[in-house]
């Protein structure tokens, strides 16, 4: 299994597709810095924007990982079936469930890879482009030293990936399977996307319309609680039950997955 994981990221690692998606998300992080820096330019000398400030405002993009995790699997998959990869692992006796799993470890290594580059770029080019601020900004803004206020930042910044992570993963797990499951890699993308986007809100209309039992069912979709964790105010609480919606719906998707992917006909 070792092998195969090392293999499948080895494959990635060396294509084109994960070097330019690399370079997208540093150039992303840093122009997200250089418009913060063009607003701090205008505001004259009193603003709050200041690399604490620009490493809080990742928070509110925490919710787009669940939609960008398709760019991981998508890479990863990239059209086995079209170049008939799989047919021909396959043929040659490789299991379908090392087949599988293999590519599931990948794509996590691929897309934890991917933010810890968006993460590390855009703090840097915060601290280049906007600096810390003074001790008496701090006092004033946080109420603590710069040194803590910088340290606050990110600890809220691990908090919310803690509790994002599992829900990214949940989101992972989906599209994977969806891409060993339906031949064409554009189909899977949108029937993610589907799952992902419209069911939520089919549930959420259901509830409100026809029966209060769809509303919980919607309370339990990956999209209600990366919509809650944008709102803020996170405890453990809500960390732990985004734990349980997140994991659960990496279990069942991939259970599923493994399950429907070991009968498919492999044309």
């Amino acid at each position: 299994m070792l092998r195969s994981i090392h293999a499948e990221c080895y494959k990635v690692f060396h294509r084109l597709y994960f070097q330019v998606s690399a370079l997208l998300c540093a150039l992303f992080a840093g122009g997200m810095v250089f418009c913060l820096y063009l607003i701090k330019t205008e505001a004259g000398g009193e603003t709050i924007i200041t690399m604490p400030f620009a490493v809080a405002a990742l928070l509110f993009g925490m919710v787009m990982g669940v939609y960008l995790v398709i760019i991981g699997v998508d890479m990863v998959f990239s059209d086995q079936y079209k170049f008939n990869t799989l047919k021909n692992e396959v043929s040659f006796g490789v299991g379908r469930s090392r087949i599988y799993l293999s590519r599931w470890a990948a794509a996590l290594l691929v897309m934890a890879l991917l933010y810890l580059i968006l993460v590390a770029i855009y703090s840097l080019a915060s601290l280049i482009l906007l600096g810390l601020p003074t001790p008496e900004e701090a006092q004033a803004m946080y109420g603590v030293g710069v040194g803590r206020c910088v340290l606050n930042s990110f600890r809220t910044l691990g908090l919310y990936t803690l509790a994002a992570l599992p829900l990214w993963l949940g989101g992972m797990s989906l599209a994977l399977a969806c891409y060993f499951l339906i031949s064409n890699s554009t189909m899977a993308a949108f029937g993610y996307m589907g799952i992902l986007v419209a069911l939520p809100a089919i549930l959420d209309k259901l509830g409100a319309y026809v029966n209060p039992f769809f509303t919980q069912l919607y309370h339990l979709t990956l999209i209600y609680h990366m919509n809650e964790l944008a709102l803020g105010d996170l405890d453990w609480t809500k960390t732990g039950t985004c734990w349980l919606v997140g994991l659960g719906w990496t279990v069942l998707s991939t259970a599923a997955g493994l399950v429907l992917f070991g009968r498919k006909e492999i044309k």
